[in-house]
């Protein structure tokens, strides 16, 4: 965990600045220990990780974690399987989140629920040697995933500061992120409108919040291959939370990608 990632986040609890607890370390070397906040609230930072969670989760969001610390291993595989049947490349589409990304200069981009990193390596993937101008982050609620994407980043040397919370409360700064991506998760929230004011409220003034999630378009709804897509899994049934972007949030625009199974949702600060 290094000085950066800890300047940018809060207690959960109080709002207050962070800090470490009991060492004089340089920051930098920190991997496991703990921070407190100023009015000592304390922390835990496991591999490098800080576990920001408060309040507790509600049972119906466990059991979804519980499913995705499961098939945390596995689930890139599983994934790969959506190529096939959706007649896309997943990866390729997730480069698409760039054309929000400035043409020059820096960029603090998160990722809310990166889970195995999917997005970001994407982005490795367009940028090539060209990714020391972002600052990414990562955040998730499934430790599995974090592990997963904790791995792949550091075998592919890629910087991103990883941290567990819960998306109804994060633990970032207001006004914080050029780019605040969410992919692959809403549809189960318990809470959407909850998630989506907290994603305005970490992203800086004109900054672009992405959300995307299963829900095939309204024109493929129509056709016997979306019937049969929504048949085979449910979420696919799913449509934009439109009534759930918050009344601050300017240019709400909401199209279909992955083939028009996935409805993205974009929206500025």
């Amino acid at each position: 965990m290094k000085e950066p990632h800890l300047a940018a986040l809060k207690c959960p609890k109080c709002g207050k600045k962070l800090s470490l607890n009991g060492s004089n370390a340089p920051l930098s070397e920190i991997e496991e220990g703990e921070i407190v906040c100023e009015k000592g609230h304390i922390w835990t930072v496991t591999n490098g990780i800080p576990s920001l969670v408060h309040p507790s989760i509600t049972e119906e969001d466990a059991k979804w974690i519980a499913d995705y610390d499961e098939m945390a291993e596995n689930y890139d595989e599983l994934v790969k399987e959506y190529d096939e049947w959706l007649s896309v490349n997943m990866m390729k589409e997730r480069e698409n989140f760039s054309h929000f990304i400035p043409i020059e200069g820096s960029a603090r981009i998160i990722d809310v629920s990166v889970g195995t990193g999917a997005n970001f390596m994407a982005l490795h993937n367009r940028y090539k040697g060209k990714m020391g101008r972002f600052n990414l982050h990562g955040m998730d609620l499934s430790t599995g995933m974090l592990k997963v994407s904790n791995a792949k980043f550091t075998k592919n040397k890629l910087s991103v500061s990883l941290t567990h919370a819960n998306v109804f409360n994060i633990p970032y700064l207001p006004d914080f992120f050029d780019i605040v991506l969410h992919s692959g998760g809403i549809n189960t929230f318990s809470d959407i409108p909850g998630a989506l004011n907290e994603l305005l409220r970490i992203a800086k003034p004109g900054g672009f919040i992405i959300v995307v999630d299963e829900g095939v378009s309204p024109q493929k709804r129509e056709t016997d291959e979306g019937k049969a897509i929504m048949k085979a899994n449910t979420l696919f049934a799913a449509k934009p939370p439109l009534e759930d972007v918050p009344d601050k949030a300017k240019d709400v625009e909401v199209t279909y990608v992955m083939n028009e199974t996935f409805y993205q949702i974009v929206f500025r600060k």
